[in-house]
């Protein structure tokens, strides 16, 4: 997943293109083909200098899409590509800027989906633990146990129920170990949530020695370690928990800002007046912005890394800009959260921010 901050230290002018780069259909190369023809011809118009199309060409030609419908981000300046990020469902707009400043909303949504997370995929004789990062970055490891073969022993055997005592003894080492390795991979990604799939009776016993640290302990229906199977609906049903992990923590972002914004005194504004003025200030904790609302608007801004100025006044130096991409270089450059959301009515202008409680 591309740096935001660093993209944010480049110079401009940047190109930021946001497009439908499904291939699940026969002729889907020859429509990608099209499709990237009539957005070079849009960049031409608009401006964009040939070294920035020809590193945008490159990039479509070097890493075709994978099949199934996806959307694609790409943003680059005149020295390199800055982010090539395949997009989980094609954009309902497709984005296609040249601009002094990048434009990162689509960007940002992409990540706040990307929950750093681990799975482990459990099972009496071994284990699969892999874990991705905030960046998307993955490590994997796989545990064996080294327990010995399970035997049916026979009642009032003394000897097989020493067998069996070893057998649990061992198991319960293993599930430890398991623990362990599961945790030193949690701590390595940061996982904010960890998903454990597999046998039941694993997972309860793993779930019961595992320390979460505050971390969302979740049980998936899906995956097997059979051999053979099918690890797609493992995926996807991560995927599923993800969004939802993602969804329940901007609902969270909603409540406090609500809270806050009732309170007089409370550490929340809305409107764009407010918001830029908080910004200039470095009080911002979260931005909050709804972009059907935000729309086209502009913000009086001046150079990166943190551009914004605030609303235009006679006199005022500085260069108009969209306030969809000020204010989210401006937020980025001194550290604040950038949380999208839908139809919040306080948030007036489609803007606001829960201020930093010093």
């Amino acid at each position: 997943m591309a740096d935001l901050r660093r993209i944010i230290h480049k110079h401009g002018p940047f190109v930021s293109v946001c497009f439908d780069s499904s291939h699940d259909t026969e002729d889907a190369a020859r429509g990608t083909e099209l499709r990237w023809r009539s957005i070079d011809a849009e960049l031409d118009r608009s401006g964009a200098r040939p070294r920035i199309r020809r590193l945008l060409a490159q990039a479509i030609e070097l890493h075709p899409p994978a099949r199934g419908r996806c959307g694609r981000l790409l943003i680059a300046d005149e020295t390199e590509v800055l982010a090539d990020e395949r997009l989980p469902s094609p954009p309902d707009i497709e984005t296609v800027r040249v601009s002094p400043l990048p434009y990162l909303l689509p960007l940002i949504e992409a990540q706040a989906e990307k929950v750093p997370h681990v799975v482990a995929l459990v099972g009496r004789v071994g284990s699969e633990l892999y874990g991705l990062d905030g960046h998307g970055s993955e490590t994997r490891h796989t545990l064996r146990s080294a327990g010995h073969p399970v035997l049916e022993p026979r009642r009032d055997d003394w000897s097989h129920r020493t067998i069996r005592q070893r057998i649990e003894d061992t198991a319960r080492r293993d599930v430890r170990e398991f623990a362990g390795e599961l945790d030193r991979l949690a701590d390595t990604v940061r996982a904010e949530v960890v998903v454990l799939a597999g046998e039941a009776l694993a997972r309860a016993e793993l779930r019961a020695v595992f320390d979460a640290k505050g971390r969302d302990v979740i049980d998936a229906e899906t995956g097997t370690l059979t051999p053979g199977s099918d690890p797609d609906a493992l995926d996807a049903e991560v995927r599923e928990i993800l969004h939802r992990v993602a969804a329940r923590r901007r609902r969270r972002v909603l409540e406090r800002f609500a809270a806050e914004i009732e309170r007089p005194d409370g550490l929340a504004v809305a409107g764009l007046a407010a918001t830029t003025s908080v910004l200039r200030a470095a009080t911002v904790e979260r931005l909050l912005l709804d972009r059907g609302v935000l729309g086209d608007r502009l913000v009086l801004a001046g150079s990166a890394p943190n551009p914004l100025i605030g609303p235009a006044t006679n006199g005022s130096a500085g260069e108009m800009r969209r306030a969809d991409e000020a204010l989210p270089v401006a937020a980025l450059a001194i550290g604040a959260e950038i949380v999208l959301v839908d139809a919040v009515a306080a948030l007036h202008d489609g803007v606001g921010a829960v201020l930093r409680d010093h």
